[in-house]
């Protein structure tokens, strides 16, 4: 049976929350928390995040990891806190210019700045969050990549840029929650990061590609979850995705969240286990 799941996530109630998924975020840990599976999950530690409030503590041993990112020699800083009254650990990703942007734009892109377009923010958070890996010591058999601002991390493992041996028997499952354009990011920012080999029929407007379509040939299967509308309808509706979904149906499945309950959580949970014991 599964028991060793690392979550990567851009949210999480109460730490920031700008749609459904910062409170998903919060549930599902706790679910598995409870059912004492060993459960880890990791989110940008945004600069308007309060460590006084949320008594944010150093981890001496993923201070200043070693990773290397767009072709450079770089350090990466974990802190660590609980999910306010809950048992539930949180490693929080820092970095003094990557993740500064407010609550309110989250993930608003600023195309003139280094620090501000979203491919190169969470490319960096999914090579560090994978580095933490090899300092926890720890490894885990399910890997969860929480929407599209985690979708690059299959592209990182497949092309060799992050160390792919770590990842033997290490299954990738893709979740959904949301279509936002801004998943489509510009050729020259994947070439930054080191990813140079893109699948050509995946390629919009000439210079973008959308990381969700690329991240879902890689990864092992795509859970697409339905709030009020059906998802993989707004998908479908994509000339892209069409094609890519329909060459590949038996790695998508999906999931209707009817309410934000106890109940619901539990049996969305059930959903993810059944998924990952399949992969």
């Amino acid at each position: 049976m599964i028991k060793r799941i690392y979550l990567l996530t851009p949210e999480i109630v109460p730490f920031a929350e700008s749609y459904h998924l910062a409170s998903i975020s919060k549930e599902i840990p706790v679910v598995f928390n409870e059912r004492k599976f060993d459960f880890r999950l990791m989110m940008p530690k945004y600069s308007f995040i309060s460590e006084r409030r949320y008594i944010l503590r150093e981890v001496i041993r993923l201070r200043d990891m070693e990773l290397k990112y767009q072709n450079e020699a770089v350090t990466a800083s974990v802190k660590s806190a609980f999910i306010p009254n809950t048992k539930v650990q949180v490693y929080f990703l820092e970095h003094d210019n990557y993740y500064t942007n407010n609550v309110l734009e989250l993930y608003e892109e600023q195309k003139d700045s280094e620090f501000g377009r979203n491919a190169l923010r969470f490319g960096y958070f999914v090579s560090a969050a994978v580095i933490t890996l090899n300092y926890l010591r720890w490894k885990p058999e399910v890997i969860l990549l929480n929407d599209w601002q985690m979708s690059l991390l299959p592209l990182l493992v497949k092309s060799n840029i992050l160390d792919n041996s770590y990842f033997d028997d290490v299954k990738i499952l893709q979740i959904l929650y949301s279509k936002n354009p801004l998943s489509k990011f510009l050729l020259d920012d994947y070439k930054r990061i080191g990813l140079t080999n893109i699948d050509p029929e995946l390629i919009e407007d000439v210079d973008k590609l959308d990381c969700v379509a690329a991240a879902h040939k890689l990864s092992d299967h795509t859970l697409m979850i339905n709030t009020t509308d059906d998802l993989l309808e707004t998908y479908m509706a994509d000339p892209i995705f069409k094609r890519l979904f329909e060459d590949g149906k038996s790695k998508i499945t999906t999931y209707n969240l009817k309410n934000e309950s106890p109940e619901e959580w539990q049996n969305f949970a059930d959903e993810i286990i059944r998924i990952a014991e399949k992969l």
